[in-house]
């Protein structure tokens, strides 16, 4: 299990009348953070879809709203991999507050589909390598 943390302030354009962080705009923090925790792995959805032409579309996602998030708020994007299929990822997020209590979490689904056909593909060698990697990075430092 590897996770990424990612910090995010709530911008007043994603916030609704109310001046909470409007619920549609939740799943743009979820995209920050899988893009975040790619990149700290040193692989970038810009380079999947480039030099890989693997594209990762969300497949399925729960969201369960806790407390409301505010303009201004300074907010951590706390991104986990807890499972790796054979063709799906899932990525648990939570994002909390300045206060550390979580504001609002998800489980997404993503599905690994070839650029140029469109179809469905397994999860490609380069990301297995890329958390192999990390993983026995981690086991070193402990």
């Amino acid at each position: 299990m590897l996770t990424h943390e990612f910090k995010k302030r709530v911008r007043y354009g994603e916030t609704d009348q109310m001046g909470f962080l409007y619920y549609g705009n939740y799943a743009q923090y979820y995209e920050i953070g899988r893009v975040e925790f790619l990149r700290n792995l040193g692989l970038t959805y810009k380079s999947l879809e480039r030099d890989y032409g693997v594209m990762m579309p969300v497949k399925n996602m729960e969201v369960r709203y806790l407390r409301p998030a505010e303009y201004d708020d300074l907010l951590t994007i706390r991104t986990t991999l807890k499972d790796l299929s054979d063709k799906d990822i899932f990525f648990y997020v939570e994002i909390l507050n300045e206060a550390g209590k979580i504001v609002n979490g998800a489980k997404v689904r993503l599905m690994f589909i070839d650029a140029k056909t469109k179809k469905s593909i397994p999860t490609p060698e380069i990301l297995k390598e890329k958390l192999t990697s990390q993983r026995e990075i981690l086991k070193k430092a402990q």
